[in-house]
């Protein structure tokens, strides 16, 4: 399944009642600087769900010519993932997850108080929580809002430039949820 064979759920475009398309709104609502990354592996299998979903919301954004949001594609977490960050007021990260009890391409919300405070990856690097307070110890800017939603994947990881079927089917939903984001975002 592509991006583009499922009709989305949310139109940018979508104007009722009166109400100003998603165009209009951010340009004049987003004064402040956000930025929306897409982490993961494009050649780990289901762990590019992250980096697809950024493309496809960078494609809208540059159709919109909205300069107010700069969308991009990560592969780091920890240090350099805070490193990235600063100088933004808000962000939204799109990522997977694993082990949270869902099924395979279950979407959640989640917050930075739903991240771990410890990694065990490697002892080179911290965790993206652990790191923003360090971050914001050192005095960098680091945005006052971040915000993660994500999918739920296997813990397997294959070299792969395939994502599972219910990984693909989740991709629009994430889509739509990313732009609804920044449509929602403080004027």
């Amino acid at each position: 399944m592509k991006l583009n064979d499922t009709p989305p759920l949310f139109s940018p475009f979508q104007q009722e009642g009166g109400e100003k398309g998603w165009g209009e709104v951010q340009s004049e609502s987003l004064k402040m600087k956000t930025i929306i990354i897409g982490l993961g592996n494009p050649i780990l299998g289901d762990d590019a769900a992250g980096c697809r979903v950024a493309e496809a919301v960078e494609e809208q954004i540059k159709a919109l010519n909205c300069q107010e949001v700069e969308v991009e594609q990560f592969y780091r977490g920890g240090i350099a993932l805070m490193e990235r960050l600063i100088g933004y007021d808000q962000a939204l990260i799109i990522d997977t997850v694993q082990g949270m009890g869902g099924p395979i391409g279950k979407i959640r919300s989640l917050t930075m108080d739903d991240l771990p405070t410890q990694t065990v990856d490697s002892p080179h690097d911290s965790t993206l929580k652990s790191a923003l307070e360090l971050g914001r110890q050192l005095g960098e800017k680091l945005p006052d809002r971040i915000d993660i939603i994500a999918v739920e994947i296997k813990s397997e990881f294959e070299f792969s430039e395939q994502l599972t079927p219910p990984v693909a089917e989740a991709l629009p939903l994430l889509v739509n949820m990313a732009l609804e984001w920044v449509n929602k975002q403080p004027r």
